[in-house]
C-alpha cells in the first residue's frame, strides 16, 4: 500500500508571516505552491510554478484580435486581411526582464491591415497610453514590462524593424483613425542592366512627399541616373550624379498613392556595371477608424 505524505499548509497571508525551520516545506494553499524555509526568513522562499518558468513558446493568431497572455513570449499573426488588435496583459502580470515579441509572419501587414498593439488599462507603451503599430510586411515589435501595478505600469519597445512607422501616431481619433509618418530606407545594387526595381515599393494608401537618393558606392557603366516610376521615369530626379556621395532630395509635393508602386533606378545610357544607391521613401499614412 502506498504511503500518503501531507505537508504543513496554510493561506498565503499566514505562510508569509511564518518562519519555518531550516529545510521545512510549507504549502501555500492560496497560490498552490511550495515554500522552502531556512529558519530565518519569514514566509520562506517560494518555488516557481511551471506557468511562471520562462519558455520560448510561440502562439499563432490567424486574422483575428487577440488578448496577449502573461505566459506568451511570441505571438505570430499568420494571416491578416483587416486591421487587428492585440491587447497586452497588465504590465504587473508580465514577468520583468522577459521579452515579448509580436510579429507578422503572414507578410500581409500594411498601413491599412495592421496590428494595433494596445496597453491594458492605464498602462503605457513608451510613456504614452496609446496604440503601437506593426504596419509593414513581416514587421514586429519586441517589448518588455516594468512589472508595476496600474498607474505605474509601463511597456518599453526594445526593437522594431528599420523603416517602421513611429510607434505613436502623429494624431489618433478615439476609434482608431490615425495619421502617421514613415521613412523607409533601402539600398539598391546596380550591377547590370539599364534599370533596377527597388525591393520595397511606395506603400499603398499613402501621401508621398518625396524619394531621397544617395550614392553609397560609385556607379559605373551609366553616365547618369534617373529615379522614378514606370509611368514617370524622372519623377524623383533626372540625370542624377553617379559619384559616391551624390545626393538628391526627390521632392514632389504631397501626392497620393493608392496601391504599392515600384521605384525604378535607371541608367541614362549604357548598362550598369557596379555601384549602390540608398533610397529613402518619405510618406504620410492616413488610416480610417478601426471600429
Amino acid at each position: 500500500m502506498s504511503v500518503q505524505v501531507k505537508r504543513r499548509r496554510d493561506t498565503a497571508a499566514n505562510v508569509a508571516a511564518y518562519t519555518g525551520a531550516q529545510g521545512e516545506l510549507i504549502v501555500d494553499t492560496t497560490n498552490n505552491r511550495v515554500t522552502v524555509h531556512d529558519g530565518v526568513t519569514p514566509g520562506g522562499w517560494a518555488a516557481a510554478k511551471l506557468s511562471e518558468v520562462l519558455s520560448n513558446a510561440r502562439t499563432t493568431v490567424s486574422d483575428a484580435n487577440y488578448t496577449v497572455l502573461s505566459t506568451d513570449r511570441m505571438v505570430a499573426m499568420t494571416a491578416i486581411t483587416a486591421a487587428r488588435t492585440f491587447t497586452l496583459p497588465a504590465a504587473s502580470a508580465y514577468p520583468t526582464g522577459t521579452r515579448l515579441v509580436i510579429v507578422d509572419e503572414s507578410g500581409g501587414c500594411s498601413s491599412l491591415n495592421r496590428i494595433n498593439v494596445t496597453p491594458n488599462g492605464t498602462d503605457t507603451i513608451d510613456g504614452v497610453n496609446a496604440t503601437a503599430l506593426v504596419n509593414q510586411p513581416y514587421g514586429y515589435l519586441a517589448l518588455e514590462s516594468n512589472g508595476l501595478a496600474s498607474g505605474n505600469g509601463k511597456w518599453t519597445i526594445l526593437d522594431q524593424p528599420t523603416g517602421m512607422i513611429p510607434t505613436q501616431p502623429l494624431a489618433q481619433g478615439p476609434n482608431g483613425a490615425a495619421i502617421q509618418c514613415q521613412v523607409i530606407e533601402q539600398t539598391v545594387t546596380l550591377s547590370s542592366g539599364t534599370s533596377v526595381t527597388a525591393a520595397t515599393p511606395i506603400p499603398a494608401n499613402c501621401i508621398l512627399l518625396g524619394v531621397g537618393y544617395r550614392v553609397v558606392t560609385a556607379i559605373t557603366g551609366a553616365p547618369a541616373v534617373n529615379v522614378g516610376t514606370s509611368g514617370n521615369a524622372t519623377q524623383f530626379g533626372g540625370s542624377l550624379g553617379v559619384a559616391a556621395g551624390s545626393t538628391n532630395y526627390g521632392l514632389i509635393g504631397p501626392a497620393p498613392f493608392y496601391s504599392p508602386t515600384s521605384i525604378l533606378v535607371a541608367s541614362t545610357g549604357a548598362s550598369f556595371t557596379g555601384g549602390q544607391v540608398r533610397l529613402s521613401i518619405h510618406v504620410l499614412l492616413i488610416s480610417p477608424p478601426t471600429s
